[in-house]
């Protein structure tokens, strides 16, 4: 395995980029909680109190719930630097709750879609992409723009297409979608968001979709059932942990924020991605399961400090 020098290596930085969404809770019928949440946004919070460098690249108002964000996110160490806050009103989602602690989601838009502003790419970023940010047509001109520069300076770009029901049968969302692959390192996603855009239930022939589009990474996710993973090289299975959900909202973001923890801590070990072995694959996808269960157990979308202090100890 190829190790780089502490000269050769560049440190790595996080930026994960989408929208921010303040998620109220309902159950039984009444609210029970609200917080900061977006895929973004829950992935940067856990990775923050996990000590790592992440910035939060996203938008929102000079409003109340904008102001609560905030707070959140500097509370937990993550860099606002690259927020784009706007006169107006922040967005909302309403999360119901079913008896499986399954939610389903109301949304309502923010009264302004402004553009962020991007940081210049560095050798080894860490970028993580997903949502209904990375579909949006205002601003795509300049996040596609970014991406292309992240491919050219040798970042780890991370997409999560979190394809919803509604946007197979959109052939424009769908060319976003792909377009959105093309540009990726590896593509991360569950089960449903592959039936969604492939029509296919098999893992394999997801894997032979993506590569076709560009990218080598497959990490395709089962919920209960586990986690695969595909590369060039190899195909590597790992089983979920066993838990009481008490929430799956943010299970999907925090298993992209345990992955980059993962990949994080091997970059730091002066190991290239690009010969990242079987093992520390394993790692990664472990850490993806650790993250996400200790989210699907509580009834925040982030790990709790508990839980980051923890890892950071080890």
């Amino acid at each position: 395995m190829a190790k780089q020098s502490a000269e050769q290596m560049q440190f790595p930085r996080i930026f994960t980029i989408g929208e921010t969404t303040y998620d109220i809770q309902f159950r039984n019928g009444s609210p029970a909680g609200g917080c900061g949440g977006g895929s973004a946004f829950n992935s940067a919070v856990s990775l923050g109190r996990c000590g790592l460098p992440v910035s939060l690249v996203s938008t929102y108002a000079r409003d109340h719930l904008g102001d609560l964000a905030n707070e959140l996110l500097l509370s937990n160490q993550v860099d606002c630097s690259w927020i784009k806050r706007y006169e107006g009103r922040s967005r909302v989602a309403l999360a119901f709750f079913d008896t499986n602690q399954n939610s389903e989601y109301s949304f309502y838009p923010a009264s302004e879609e402004a553009i962020p502003d991007y940081p210049d790419p560095q050798e080894n970023d860490i970028v993580l992409l997903g949502s209904s940010f990375s579909l949006r047509d205002k601003g795509r001109d300049e996040l596609l723009q970014y991406l292309q520069k992240c491919r050219q300076k040798g970042c780890i770009i991370i997409y999560d297409p979190n394809a919803r029901r509604h946007l197979a049968h959109d052939p424009l969302m769908m060319k976003k979608i792909m377009e959105n692959i093309s540009l990726a390192t590896i593509v991360k996603g569950s089960d449903e968001d592959f039936h969604f855009i492939f029509k296919t239930k098999q893992s394999t022939t997801a894997f032979e979709l993506i590569q076709k589009a560009g990218p080598h990474y497959l990490i395709y996710t089962k919920g209960p059932d586990g986690v695969e993973l595909f590369t060039s090289g190899f195909h590597l299975e790992l089983d979920a942990l066993k838990i009481k959900v008490v929430s799956t909202i943010g299970a999907g973001d925090n298993f992209s924020a345990g992955v980059i923890f993962g990949i994080y801590n091997k970059l730091l070990d002066q190991t290239a991605f690009r010969d990242f072995s079987r093992m520390d694959w394993q790692y990664i996808l472990s850490m993806g399961n650790y993250f996400s269960a200790q989210v699907c157990e509580s009834s925040e979308n982030y790990i709790s400090k508990e839980s980051a202090g923890a890892l950071i100890k080890k």
